[in-house]
């Protein structure tokens, strides 16, 4: 926390990149420690090839999941028995990360006393450092000590957060006698930083040397010698081909390079607060006098912030409030790599997946610290004052940041699509939005519980409207396989271009809108939130979407039968919309109330939809069934391109109860909607016919999950035959028919792809066929046909051709 400025207790800049850091080295840990698990022991590797071959689910880069959930069940109960190792590679390298920084943290404070050889402080520092301590205001003072071997003016404070030293080098003393007043602001900055960040600091120097040497460090051997991770270490390692490929090196670099930002970025920070602290003890804007000029190298790796950051700070401490662009983007990375890694180890335990409610576990997981930090740029911003760009910068670097974090993920390896790109403008957008949205509403919160309020409200519109980041990743494989399907279904039902252009413009929204509810409450408590805040009710919105109603009633009535019903639903929404539009730039009311006349406008277009389409409890029209479902957020987005100009109308003062009012009924119209006629039109998707794998990449799976050694086995079985044969022993041919026989017949899956399964169940037939001759032959003494020799060739012949297919697919899948 932080008391500059006028609003002491706000979230410091130090304190929210301290939990950037942490985040940080959380998911690099996370990504590492996964990789040993996957890895080590050596079986480790070949558990999920095994479980995928077993169950027939072949997890290969098409996105597409299988629907089949027996082989997902059969999948997840086969995995089940190696989750316990995974788990503690995972627990083993957190607790080893932390355990080592609280180590390092416990322990520093000493080795620094000893290291510099600090003695107690002369006497007669004793009486000028006490009252300096009484004019911090510190509760308790620090231990001061004596750096006998640094003449240079200064200090530094140092310890833990249970005792705490400040070490003054022995250039103080004479300073002290020749310019006390620069003496006196010295000591007042590390007594700052003693009252402020020094259990921060030495927190967040803790865990970068504990990451560096606890799991970047044994990382790094393990890359560049594989061999360590085997029974015989020491020996020379065969590096693959690829090993030191430009994707490895890129992530790597990358997650340490946001690591040790992170911790320049504490360690700077810390500085500037601590200034701005003694200018606020002094009352002087620069109390030093005393900064050096940093040098080029110091100024990019330095602890310290160049001079001229740290005197514009003493000119205007309460610039610190002021949320910083760089600070949010790096602490949004944080929490998105943070999060897509654990979703990747609950993935790897086989918990994260659909319908056991993991997905919304993780999505709650994922909104509450994005929210979190939403509410700290609000409060901050809040606090630092309103000024242009004060909330749209760090809005936009939470936008930012919420794709940069998507794209550094080392699982998403997915190709570019347009799809893609515009959901992640979409997203970027509306983090915007709602940044700016938060800040305005903290503008207008004046007790604790309105806070709270505040937060919760928050939290949720977060969740909501931000939350969708995993269908961001899927965008392309989503519109491949449901929208594209769909637009074709449209393309049949519009009667000619026009239709068909509205049916699609309405039908998209309509579709991907997966969470109707939550996003209709989140909608609505954009206009709520602040007119409950503000005790407001805006009488001119109000009255404006009244008439709005009254005009959209009539133009949905007007359009009921244009068209069929599925036709006539698609322009009754877009009149509704085309009305928002019209009636909030003609109302000239703020965003608040301009929100408010579209929702009104909403309710009022959705009434009149059902009403021409109802027919007994029923619609004709699979559109008609919940217009509600897309209506705020198209009216939203009329609200916001079309409200905000021209004159501010008065609100008068109020209860919120009206508003509230208008709230549930348009959240009561989210929930429930009528049942459509048998006979509407469907615009659902196709079921696929067959869950597209890559097959390549799939043979390499049942090729590593136990193909090979199940064909390996065959050949060994059948060499013992012709051993037989070769030795002209009727008895050990017999032997090895009767061995060869059980082996043919062992149940294992067949190969992933159709050709391959071919020929390798010919060849298996084959031999059992000559297994049997073999048998009538050598052990019953029956009389040999000449079937036994051809069919063993057959065998052969077709084994051949399997044992190639297998090996060429391995090469594309590898390459």
């Amino acid at each position: 926390m932080d008391s500059v400025g006028d609003r002491p207790g706000v979230p410091s800049g130090t304190t929210l990149r301290f939990a950037s850091l942490v985040l940080l080295a959380v998911a690099t840990t996370l990504q590492i420690f996964g990789l040993y698990a996957s890895v080590w022991p050596a079986a480790a590797k070949l558990d999920e090839a095994r479980c995928q071959v077993r169950s027939g689910l072949y997890l290969t880069s098409t996105f597409q999941v299988d629907p089949d959930e027996s082989k997902w069940d059969a999948y997840r109960a086969c995995m089940d028995v190696f989750l316990g190792g995974r788990a503690v590679w995972l627990i083993s390298g957190l607790v080893l990360l932390f355990a080592v920084a609280s180590l390092i943290y416990a322990l520093r404070p000493a080795w620094l006393r000893y290291r510099r050889n600090l003695a107690p402080v002369p006497d007669e520092l004793v009486e000028p450092l006490a009252a300096l301590v009484a004019e911090a205001g510190l509760s308790k003072a620090p231990t001061f000590l004596l750096d006998r071997g640094n003449v240079r003016a200064g200090g530094v404070a140092f310890g833990t957060h249970r005792r705490k030293y400040v070490a003054l080098n022995v250039g103080m003393m004479p300073l002290r006698r020749t310019d006390p007043e620069s003496f006196r602001a010295i000591v007042l900055h590390e007594l700052a930083h003693v009252r402020n960040d020094v259990t921060i600091t030495y927190a967040t120097l803790a865990i970068w040397r504990a990451f560096v040497v606890a799991v970047l460090t044994p990382y790094a051997l393990t890359w560049l010698n594989p061999m360590l991770l085997t029974t015989t270490p020491w020996k020379l390692p065969r590096f693959p081909e690829g090993w030191f490929s430009f994707f490895v090196l890129w992530h790597l670099a990358v997650l340490v390079l946001l690591v040790f930002a992170a911790r320049v970025a504490v360690l700077r920070a810390r500085e500037k607060h601590a200034d701005a602290t003694v200018v606020r003890w002094t009352g002087e804007s620069d109390p030093y006098r005393l900064l050096q000029p940093a040098g080029r190298l110091r100024r990019w790796l330095g602890h310290h912030p160049a001079p001229s950051s740290r005197q514009a700070v003493m000119r205007d401490p309460k610039s610190l409030l002021r949320p910083g662009f760089w600070e949010t983007l790096g602490s949004t990375i944080a929490v998105q790599l943070a999060w897509w890694h654990t979703v990747t180890a609950l993935q790897d335990l086989t918990w994260y997946h659909e319908g056991n409610g993991s997905h919304l576990v993780m999505r709650i997981v994922w909104a509450l610290p994005m929210a979190a930090l939403i509410g700290v740029v609000a409060w901050r911003g809040t606090a630092f004052g309103l000024r242009r760009g004060t909330f749209a910068l760090p809005g936009l670097a939470i936008g930012l940041g919420l794709v940069l974090g998507d794209l550094l993920d080392v699982r998403n390896a997915g190709q570019i699509t347009v799809p893609g790109v515009l959901a992640t403008i979409a997203l970027a957008g509306t983090a915007i939005l709602v940044t700016v949205w938060a800040g305005h509403c903290a503008t207008l919160v004046r007790t604790r519980p309105q806070g709270w309020f505040l937060g919760a409200s928050i939290a949720f519109v977060t969740f909501s409207l931000l939350g969708w980041i995993s269908e961001v990743r899927a965008a392309g494989p989503v519109w491949r396989d449901t929208m594209v399907p769909i637009m074709d279904i449209l393309h049949g039902h519009a009667q000619n271009l026009a239709n068909e252009i509205g049916l699609k413009a309405v039908t998209i929204p309509y579709l991907l809108n997966f969470n109707r509810v939550p996003t209709a409450v989140a909608l609505a408590l954009l206009w709520l939130v602040p007119l409950v805040l503000r005790r407001e009710f805006p009488r001119v919105a109000a009255l404006a979407g009244l008439a709005g109603g009254v005009l959209a009633a009539v133009a949905v009535l007007l359009l009921g039968s244009a068209g069929t019903p599925l036709e006539a639903t698609a322009w009754q929404v877009i009149a509704v919309v085309v009305v928002q539009l019209v009636v909030v730039a003609a109302a000239r009311v703020d965003r608040v109330g301009a929100l408010l006349t579209a929702w009104l406008i909403g309710l009022a277009g959705t009434a009149a939809i059902w009403l021409t389409h109802l027919n007994g409890s029923q619609v004709d029209s699979v559109l008609a069934r919940q217009p509600h479902q897309v209506l705020p957020a198209l009216g939203t987005l009329a609200a916001l391109v079309a409200g905000g100009y021209g004159l501010q109308r008065a609100h008068a003062r109020s209860a919120p109860i009206w508003a509230v009012g208008i709230a549930v009924v348009g959240v009561a119209l989210a929930v429930w909607r009528p049942v459509a006629e048998a006979s509407a039109a469907v615009i659902e998707p196709p079921p696929p016919a067959a869950t597209e794998i890559n097959t390549d990449q799939a043979v390499n799976t049942w090729i590593y999950g136990g193909g090979w050694d199940r064909m390996m086995a065959v050949v060994q079985a059948q060499d013992k035959v012709f051993a037989g044969v070769r030795a002209a022993d009727p008895a050990a041919i017999a032997a090895g028919c009767e061995q060869l026989g059980p082996v043919l017949r062992e149940p294992f899956p067949l190969p992933p792809d159709a050709k391959i399964a071919t020929t390798w169940t010919e060849g298996l037939r084959a031999m059992e066929n000559g297994t049997r001759s073999c048998l009538v032959v050598f052990r019953d003494a029956g009389k040999d046909d000449g079937s036994m020799a051809a069919e063993f060739l057959k065998g052969l012949d077709q084994l051949e051709v399997t044992q190639t297919a297998l090996i060429e697919a391995q090469k594309r899948a590898i390459s």
